[in-house]
């Protein structure tokens, strides 16, 4: 089971920046899993959240913001005093960071509530530019863009996001050429894991932080775990193997 660190290594460190993903590269996590958006000018930028007010000393909607001024906000003093000057990342800027590694990126285009007319093309080019399309899952809760990120690049692995159980979801990933399920944990059933499975689709759920819930999705035998505790589920990985 591959470790996936949510918005980097988030326990630890302010959630989407830098200082969270070299934690989460250091520590020897499988791989990343983080969002992005389009800046007003039309530069993917890292972040959860539609707004930078949660994790930034900024207010307002990223699309309203051009890198220049998304640049110089700060992303790390709200989470310690130790991280003030982090900021808001680009997508260049991670795959820079990780270019000589060969971690797993689970990229979710934010593109359920804003569109971002053109998003799938510029992060497809991107890790194209990078030489890491066989790496990648882009993910995302508007399937829509999953279609569309399909049709730019059919051999680009996609990861449909649920949070509310599906009627046979193995069979609704088929009906457009989803290569992952990434369902709310609680979702997850042997079934959903063993049906998926044999159609070639992996199954990594969100977000598993308690080591009762790791251990469910260990006996589920799932490709992945979404984490933002990559230090628990190492150790819970271990536990169960000495079984």
């Amino acid at each position: 089971m591959k470790i996936i660190a949510h918005r980097g290594f988030s326990s630890r460190a302010p959630e989407n920046t830098l200082a969270a993903f070299g934690m989460a590269v250091e520590f020897g996590v499988d791989g990343l899993e983080f969002d992005v958006h389009l800046s007003k000018d039309g530069e993917v930028v890292i972040c959860h959240d539609e707004a930078v007010d949660r994790t930034t000393d900024g207010e307002g909607l990223i699309k309203d913001f051009t890198w220049e001024e998304l640049r110089r906000l700060d992303a790390g003093s709200w989470f310690e005093p130790r991280f003030v000057g982090e900021r808001i990342p680009r997508l260049s800027d991670l795959l820079e960071l990780v270019a000589g590694t060969r971690l797993l990126l689970n990229i979710e285009l934010k593109t359920n509530i804003f569109p971002y007319p053109g998003i799938e093309e510029k992060v497809i080019q991107m890790v194209k530019n990078f030489g890491i399309v066989n790496r990648c899952i882009i993910s995302s809760f508007n399937h829509h863009s999953l279609l569309r990120a399909i049709t730019i690049l059919p051999e680009l692995k996609t990861g449909a996001l649920y949070e509310a159980d599906l009627f046979k979801p193995w069979e609704y990933a088929e009906t457009f050429g989803a290569a992952a399920l990434h369902p709310e944990h609680h979702s997850v059933t042997p079934e959903l894991v063993r049906e998926a499975r044999h159609r070639g689709i992996m199954v990594n759920p969100w977000t598993v932080n308690e080591p009762v819930h790791m251990e469910r999705m260990i006996a589920a035998a799932v490709d992945g775990i979404i984490t933002n505790y990559p230090d628990v589920a190492k150790q819970v990985l271990q536990n169960t193997s000495r079984r």
